[in-house]
């Protein structure tokens, strides 16, 4: 071992890693088949912005050299799920596990990576197992803490994680934990004083910053329905997820076929429910953050992006909402068509401010335009030609479109790539 070697892992230690990769080279230069030196490699690139690639091909090197060790698999299994790549991640992790089941950390290294399948329960035994390893493992238990979350065993929950801060009192990510349980219990100002005090700890907590500003919205009547909606739907499988809301979807078209046989107004608050239902997950951050800024202390947890998407998801919302129903009650229909178009142009642009993707922010900003100047030129024609329906008036092209875009929006704003930035 070179003196290069041990000075790169103590600076590794201190958070150090450029510096690390560094003397790194320098040793790999002349110790060119040292597994452990592209281990420790990988361990620093892994934390270094737009390494993470990089960090991938040299555990796969440390593998190669060390094909008995299953420290560099975990490590790959790790690194992967960074890349969001869950699904290649586990059978890494299950054969570190393999070949040494008496390690903690591969144990979680395989929770992490079924927590990112939404495989709650088998992450909750992997957890488990970890911790009957070693009862003090501080990320088996934060792990433990939040798949019991996930799967609404709220009470284990909380068990859990009082035993890590009765063990370790400054554990940020045991506060940040029990902040997500108080919000799931509804218990919205004792969320915001754990995620405070997780942020006090440590205040470059994401998982913290990010339930912070899920509390404050909490505040609003309308995003706890949201919350309430959305903790229930994450304890199922994506598969599962799917299933219920196709299931829900048929039970709205049962309904509006029997409001419309009993009052053809009745279609109108049915289908406003039914818009919510549908684009509630991409509305409802929006409208929260737009909720915010009036609030001179919760406001300032926003960032600029957040603060344009909720100004901008918020007039298009309310103002489309107002033009709709003004419009259907004086029997103006071209009113009531661009109030249609305002609501239905607020969800593509939920996802453009605070999108990281910026071919996604390009695509969902042309089909907001989009759908805005269809519905314009609907509206105008009809206003031009009263008493006609659309298909006379020569906007029937314009209106199809629109309708046709929105489909696609509800499409495109599923695929990961046009709402992730790329891992790196």
């Amino acid at each position: 071992m070179t003196p290069e070697f041990v000075r790169a892992q103590l600076l590794r230690e201190h958070g150090r890693h450029e510096e690390a990769v560094s003397l790194l080279m320098g040793h790999l230069s002349r110790h060119p088949e040292d597994g452990q030196a592209f281990i420790e490699m990988a361990l620093n690139r892994a934390r270094i912005p737009g390494a993470k690639a990089l960090a991938l091909e040299d555990a796969k090197k440390a593998s190669g050299l060390a094909p008995d060790d299953p420290f560099p698999l975990s490590l790959q299994a790790r690194i992967l799920t960074d890349l969001n790549r869950e699904k290649e991640a586990l059978p890494f992790a299950e054969r570190a596990i393999a070949m040494d089941p008496e390690q903690p950390f591969f144990w979680n290294t395989k929770a992490i990576a079924l927590c990112g399948l939404s495989r709650w329960r088998e992450a909750e035994e992997a957890a488990r197992q970890a911790l009957a390893l070693d009862s003090d493992d501080e990320t088996a238990s934060n792990l433990l803490s939040h798949t019991l979350r996930l799967q609404n065993k709220l009470d284990e929950s909380e068990e859990e994680t009082r035993r890590r801060l009765a063990r370790d009192p400054e554990n940020a990510f045991s506060f940040a934990n029990a902040g997500w349980a108080a919000l799931q219990r509804r218990q919205v100002k004792e969320a915001e004083s754990h995620f405070r005090e997780a942020l006090r700890l440590d205040p470059e907590m994401d998982h913290a910053r990010a339930g912070l500003k899920e509390s404050y919205r909490a505040r609003s009547a309308f995003y706890r329905l949201f919350l309430r909606w959305a903790f229930f739907m994450q304890r199922f499988s994506q598969k599962h997820q799917l299933l219920i809301i196709i299931g829900i979807i048929f039970g709205f078209r049962i309904l509006r076929a029997l409001a419309a046989n009993v009052h053809p107004l009745l279609i109108i608050p049915l289908a406003l429910v039914y818009y919510l239902f549908l684009f509630g997950t991409w509305l409802a951050g929006g409208l929260a953050n737009f909720l915010l800024l009036k609030d001179p202390v919760a406001r300032l947890s926003l960032d600029r992006g957040e603060k344009t998407e909720g100004l901008v998801v918020g007039l298009l919302f309310f103002g489309g909402l107002l033009a709709l129903i003004g419009g259907v009650a004086a029997s103006m229909i071209p009113i009531a068509l661009i109030g249609g178009a305002l609501l239905v142009a607020a969800i593509p642009s939920t996802m453009i401010f605070t999108n990281p993707s910026p071919k996604g922010r390009l695509i969902f900003s042309a089909c907001a335009l989009a759908i805005l100047g269809l519905g314009g030129k609907v509206a105008a024609a009809l206003a031009a030609n009263p008493g006609q329906d659309i298909d006379d008036s020569g906007a029937g092209g314009a209106f199809s479109l629109a309708l046709l875009l929105a489909v696609a929006v509800t499409w495109l704003g599923s695929v990961p790539s046009l709402r992730q930035a790329k891992p790196s």
